[in-house]
């Protein structure tokens, strides 16, 4: 099969694809993302603990869009020769930067709620004993007495912290 290319389809081609048509979709790509982080700020959906990461990831990759003299001596200075390469090297690192962040975060966040789920337990442990001792119903007659749901969402609670599990205190009516 043989396609029949000719100078100007190949001239066209590398325009789309020129260095200019890059930086420029680059500068595009960080206002919005600029723009968006702001957004979900003021709409508080977005803290601004973690905004500061992606405003500060946003405009880098903008600074190095508009400047390019700044970005050519970056790339040749680690060693890449095209320059829109090297600032896409720079938004990983960043994207990298921010995901080891954030698993750091998710991770304390998992051993915080571990903890707080086993606190929750014994606290619960002692309000049902205490109630034992006050002729409230033992355990068994509490549970007979607590709607099927109940239960089973207790069971998923308790078993995906790693806690183990006690039952819910049944309504008191």
């Amino acid at each position: 099969m043989h396609h029949n290319l000719n100078m100007g389809t190949i001239l066209s081609a590398a325009k789309l694809s020129s260095p200019l048509s890059v930086r420029l979709e680059v500068i595009l790509v960080a206002v919005i993302v600029c723009a968006a982080i702001f957004e979900l700020v003021r709409r508080k959906r977005l803290m601004e603990r973690y905004a500061i990461l992606w405003l500060v990831a946003g405009t880098t990759v903008l600074v190095l869009g508009i400047w390019k003299g700044l970005l050519t001596r970056l790339a040749h200075a680690v060693g890449i020769y095209y320059a829109p390469s090297a600032l896409f090297a720079v938004t990983f690192m960043f994207v990298l930067v921010m995901l080891v962040h954030f698993s750091t975060t998710v991770s304390r966040l998992w051993d915080q709620n571990k903890l707080l789920a086993q606190r929750v337990a014994l606290l619960q442990e002692r309000l049902e004993h205490s109630e034992r001792g006050a002729g409230a119903p033992d355990g068994d007659e509490a549970r007979a007495e607590e709607p099927s749901g109940a239960r089973d969402l207790a069971g998923q609670a308790s078993g995906a912290a790693g806690t183990p599990h006690v039952p819910p205190r049944a309504p008191s009516r």
